[in-house]
């Protein structure tokens, strides 16, 4: 498997620092935000589904939360409870 910066080079090429530094920015301070993509993309929930399309859907949002999980250098431990279910968060 390819490392993070190895990935972003081979899909950015020299502006790969530009791109996970706007994902960084993007995601800084904004929790709520996180948790909700978090929860949509099964962070930390089994995947399901009726179908091998549906399974393979839902494994695709997967993956694009790792990739923005990896690039903002989140661990399991930042999102993993919100991500299962704990609604942690008040709007005001």
């Amino acid at each position: 498997m390819r490392t993070l910066p190895q990935l972003l080079s081979g899909l950015w090429g020299r502006t790969a620092a530009r791109v996970a530094a706007e994902y960084v920015e993007a995601f800084d301070g904004r929790e709520l935000l996180k948790a909700d993509l978090a929860m949509f993309c099964n962070a930390a929930a089994p995947i399901a589904g009726a179908s091998e399309f549906d399974r393979g859907v839902e494994e695709g949002k997967r993956r694009v939360w790792l990739h923005i999980a990896r690039i903002c250098g989140l661990e399991p431990e930042d999102f993993v409870d919100t991500a299962d279910g704990a609604r942690t968060y008040v709007s005001h």
